[in-house]
């Protein structure tokens, strides 16, 4: 759960309300991208995330936008909001050649194991602490560029602000945020 609230927290505040989109927040993004002349914000919610990923292509054009709204709003019709994060989790990419949440978690959380035939384990998701769930979803949106291996200070600078968010949207207190 602690996973689920981070990703959501991050990733698509509006996720248990909205219908596949979050209007306002792609309202804010083209405002944002206009003004700029850049692509620098995305408003797209988890399910437009997951048609992307899994039906349409990373490329960034007006056409294949509009086909992501409309095929995330069908998304939301056709299945519940538990199969679309499940879906979601098990096949965004978080880094390190890493598909998947479990992948991520077994990837990332290393640690020494003597009865391990290899002397070290992986976490598994049920034992993910607050800080590891928030360094998970804080790589979706840059996996190799706050990947915790390569770049330890901005792993730790985004897991700060998942932190944050997850207090903002009442997931943790701040104590725990700590």
């Amino acid at each position: 759960q602690v996973v689920i609230d981070a990703v959501i927290a991050t990733e698509d505040k509006t996720f248990w309300e909205n219908e596949g989109v979050d209007f306002a927040a792609v309202a804010r993004a083209a405002l944002k991208n206009l003004t700029s002349g850049e692509i620098e914000q995305g408003g797209s919610t988890i399910s437009q995330q997951l048609v992307k990923n899994r039906i349409l292509s990373p490329k960034r054009d007006l056409n294949r936008k509009i086909r992501e709204v409309l095929l995330a709003i069908q998304l939301n019709k056709d299945y519940s909001k538990r199969e679309i994060l499940e879906q979601y989790l098990n096949t965004v990419y978080f880094g390190q050649g890493s598909y998947g949440i479990k992948s991520a978690v077994e990837r990332f959380f290393i640690f020494p194991d003597p009865a391990s035939p290899f002397g070290a384990s992986g976490r598994t998701l049920e034992n993910v602490t607050i800080g590891q769930a928030a360094l998970l979803a804080g790589l979706i949106a840059n996996p190799e560029g706050d990947n915790p291996w390569i770049y330890p200070e901005k792993a730790a600078a985004r897991r700060s602000f998942v932190l944050q968010q997850m207090v903002n949207e009442g997931y943790i207190t701040p104590a725990q945020k700590a």
